[in-house]
This record gives C-alpha cells, structure tokens and sequence, in this order.
C-alpha cells in the first residue's frame, strides 16, 4: 500500500511539472529534456507561459507565450542570440493586448537542431504562426530583428492565411537560406523595415529590401540616428520614433482584438 501511495504522489508531482508547456493544441506538454526557454532571462520568462511545437520536420521548437487575444505576434531574434531579447518589448505588446510568441530558432536557446540538411529559418517561423493561431490567434503578424527579420520576410511569402503585417529589424539580405531579397518582391503584406544609419551594411540594405518591396504593397521605412542592431533598436537614440513607426504599422494593420 505504501508502494502504491508513493507511485500517486511522484506521478501528481511529475504532472504538476508539466502545466507550463503548451503544444500546438493548447493541451499541457512536458519538454524533451526539461530544457526551459527563456533560461537566460528566467526573470521576465516567468512572466510567459512555456510552449513547445513542431517544425515541419518534427524538430521541436521551444517559446515563451505572453498575452491573450486574436491578434498574434510571433518576436524572431537576431544571430548569436534567444528569444530572451524580444521579451521587454514582448511584455509590452502582451500588456497592449496582443498574443505574443517569442520563440528560439532551431539550434538557438531550448529548442532541437534540424537534422542535417533540413529545415529552413523561414520554415520556424512558419511554424510559430501556426502555433499561435493553434492557439486562437486569427490575424498574424511577423517581426524579426536581423536574421529573424530575413526569416520573417522570406516567411511572409509563404504564410497561408497571409500575415496581416511585417516588421524588419536590421534585416540582412540574405541569412542562412532566408533569402528576403528574393522574397520581398513577392511581398503583399504591409511591411515596415527599421535600422540605424551607422550600422552598416544594413541600414543601406533596408532601403534595398525598401525599394524591391512592389509599390502596391503598403510599404514603409526609418532610419534613424545611430548604430544600434536589431532589438538593439529599442534603446538607440531615436527608440521612441522607432517604436511609434510600429505602433503606426500596428494601428492601421492589426489592432488588438479580444
């Protein structure tokens, strides 16, 4: 009997464990490998929820979910980096009304690595808007800093339902198989790209990606003073104008909704 008590209480205890993560469905999933995102930041990841979901090869992708509603927001972070940059600015999305979803690229932070071969940067965030809307999320949209802003970009041609808005960050040209030059002529969803003047070659392939984008498409563009790099936007000199051109994008383009 004492055996039996025992086996019960380790498997409440396990379950209770596991409340944190969410797969796709919204139904409770313990990770892999106890790995937590946001594990650099534990502080402001605590404020989320952890979720985990699928690439379309299977490889497990890790996130923190903050907020509630219909409009979703899927944060991609720069190289070299997790989705720990995005939260500050994430919390003040989620705070504002908006389902928020910061998420590690493959190989990044806790989530797996692509098997050999497969998986693309633009495919993760693929599947962080599908995870999002899984979750209820009914408008999409993709912003990225650097990397995460080429994944985004190249993602937002594939997205189907389309994004109802893209936001750039320091965006390169290309990164890794996110092939935004090639993208953004294709692009139909209103797109803003962001950098600072004295970060180069990026602020001058801001007006590139700019000018590539179709003249139909709603498009717009701020370079601002300084050198400041992807999320790094958010504490350059002018991270109060850049912040209001987003504000713009999100007003006009996909407001909060309950």
């Amino acid at each position: 009997m004492r055996h039996g008590g025992s086996l019960i209480l380790v498997t409440i205890l396990a379950l209770a464990g596991c409340g944190g993560a969410t797969t796709s469905g919204g139904a409770p999933s313990p990770t892999d490998d106890g790995r937590r995102a946001g594990a650099k930041c534990a502080d402001l990841a605590a404020a989320g929820r952890q979720s985990r979901f699928k690439a379309a090869d299977g490889t497990q992708l890790a996130g923190v979910e903050l907020g509630k509603g219909k409009t979703g927001v899927v944060l991609a972070h720069q190289n070299q980096s997790d989705l720990c940059e995005w939260l500050p600015f994430g919390k003040q999305l989620a705070g504002r009304g908006y389902h928020v979803l910061a998420f590690d690229f493959a190989g990044d932070g806790a989530s797996d690595t692509h098997p050999a071969g497969a998986g693309l940067l633009a495919d993760d965030v693929l599947a962080a808007a599908a995870h999002l809307r899984g979750l209820g999320a009914a408008d999409i949209v993709l912003m990225g800093a650097s990397k995460g802003g080429a994944a985004s970009l190249a993602a937002a041609v594939a997205l189907q339902p389309p994004a109802v808005a893209v936001v750039s960050l320091s965006a390169p040209a290309t990164f890794s198989g996110a092939d935004a030059a090639s993208a953004v002529p294709k692009l139909k969803t209103p797109v803003l790209y962001l950098a600072t003047s004295n970060d180069h070659p990026f602020a001058e392939t801001a007006q590139e990606l700019y000018d590539a984008t179709p003249a139909t498409t709603e498009r717009a563009i701020f370079v601002g003073i300084g050198g400041e790099h992807g999320t790094g936007l958010f504490a350059s000199p002018e991270a109060t104008k850049i912040k209001a051109e987003i504000d713009k994008l999100l007003a006009a383009h996909a407001p909060p909704k309950a």
